[in-house]
């Protein structure tokens, strides 16, 4: 295998003629280009990094229908995200939700509530962890409204008043999201997220809620480690073609995987070519690697933030780095994340000032919030107050005679009191920024976030 990894790497850098310090800022597209050839090993981890996406999905659609958990309907969240619920990097500021979609009979129609501008957010993603299309405060306002999603291959008749969006495949999920501003504001947030509504079109007009809402069991979307899978991972790859065409603009990539056996409902693993056999086995890990330590992030004042969070991200390598933790991080315009990355890894043995002048507030149109993460498994952490996270919503904050805001965070409770603490753990942890609705000054460099001083 590292022979392998260092024959990939050494071609690599002769076909494109870049020194290795710019390895990593490379596109998957020009290497994509660069390694047109047949060239087993390359038309491999090509294949890994393209269809990590579609291998995610189809193993998390498998491990709900173990769980029996049903087609076409919500499930959600009744709490904010809490240390016990161990699910990896949530907010703590919106009840998470979410439905499996199965287009393949007929449309689904999603009918969603007036809330009252009360940020929510419908995200639908498709079997290759694409987002399509939004519903929500954002992308089509928060008035009452019905939604057809419609397959691929549904030809027909809408009624009128039904809005149209496209999938561009049979299966997919939907996430929601919905604002908590309070505790006090839970009982109305739940009753918002209830009313999200699916059904078959043929059942129209009859739109209504289920009678009980199920749980939205997050532990069904473990960080995957695919890694190790070998050949089953082609196999899986080769299923999910199967079942999922790929877009048109895919089908130049999905030829060139042929070469090496990998076409839908194949089976790679069954090969009889023994340099295939290998150069598969031995591409998983390498192109497993690629996606691990792929960054496309821009570094501010210490926090990076990824701006290029798109509808369809067409670079492969970027796609698979975006879900490598799991499914549905928002696009940049629904949300921008900004994560701290000072010059030593944070930790509680230091003490920290995130400060905020007079005025210098995120600028948002929904809501922002900063929270903090224990640096091994992204799990939020057990700390004295129950406080784990810090946003534009916290009751009590402090601000100082000059209208700043210093938020202080470390392990032990500061001595002017709680007002502005973060608790941090003893040793290593993350902090990630959201930005929900990010304003035009996010994107365009005119406001930056402070810096994290150390005090």
């Amino acid at each position: 295998m590292l022979k392998l990894l260092d024959v990939t790497r050494r071609r690599f850098l002769w076909l494109t003629g870049v020194g290795a310090a710019s390895v990593g800022a490379m596109s998957f597209a020009q290497y994509a280009k660069a390694s047109e050839s047949d060239d087993a090993s390359a038309i491999a981890q090509e294949a890994y990094i393209w269809g990590f996406p579609l291998v995610l999905m189809q193993w998390y659609l498998e491990l709900a229908r173990q769980k029996n958990f049903p087609l076409n309907r919500f499930a959600g969240k009744q709490h904010l995200s809490r240390p016990a619920d161990k699910i990896v990097g949530p907010n703590i500021d919106t009840l998470y939700g979410y439905a499996w979609l199965d287009l393949t009979k007929e449309p689904q129609l999603l009918h969603v509530p007036d809330t009252n501008d009360r940020y929510y957010s419908i995200q639908l993603l498709d079997a290759y962890a694409n987002t399509y299309a939004y519903v929500g405060r954002r992308a089509t306002g928060t008035k009452e409204g019905t939604y057809a999603i419609v397959g691929p291959n549904w030809r027909g008749t809408l009624p009128s008043g039904v809005q149209r969006i496209d999938a561009p495949t049979n299966l997919g999920i939907a996430f929601t999201r919905t604002l908590v501003s309070r505790d006090a504001d839970l009982p109305a947030a739940q009753s918002i997220q209830r009313q999200y509504a699916l059904a078959s079109l043929s059942a129209y007009p009859r739109i209504s809620p289920s009678d009980q809402l199920d749980d939205a069991d997050l532990s069904l979307f473990p960080i995957p480690h695919f890694g190790s899978l070998g050949l089953d991972f082609f196999d899986s790859l080769s299923a999910g073609l199967a079942t999922a065409p790929p877009p048109a603009d895919d089908l130049t990539s999905v030829k060139r995987f042929a070469k090496i056996g990998i076409e839908p409902a194949s089976h790679p693993s069954r090969l009889q070519d023994k340099t295939i056999l290998s150069a598969l086995r031995e591409a998983v890990p390498v192109a497993d690697d690629r996606i691990k330590k792929a960054d496309y992030s821009t570094n501010l004042n210490g926090w990076t933030v990824n701006y290029k969070v798109t509808n369809f991200i067409k670079d492969p390598l970027l796609r698979a780095s975006v879900n490598r933790f799991g499914p549905a991080t928002h696009v940049a315009q629904e949300a921008l994340y900004f994560g701290a990355k000072p010059e030593q890894p944070l930790t509680g043995a230091n003490k920290y000032v995130l400060k905020f002048n007079a005025g210098g507030l995120p600028p948002v149109d929904a809501f922002w919030s900063l929270t903090l993460y224990n640096a091994a498994d992204f799990a939020l952490v057990e700390n004295p107050i129950n406080r784990y996270s810090i946003g534009d919503r916290t009751a009590g904050l402090v601000y100082g005679p000059d209208g700043s805001l210093e938020i202080q965070i470390q392990n032990q409770a500061p001595e002017r009191g709680n007002a502005n603490w973060l608790p941090a753990p003893a040793g290593p942890y993350q902090l990630v920024l959201r930005t929900y609705q990010p304003r035009p000054e996010l994107f365009n460099g005119s406001y930056k976030l402070p810096p994290l001083r150390q005090v």
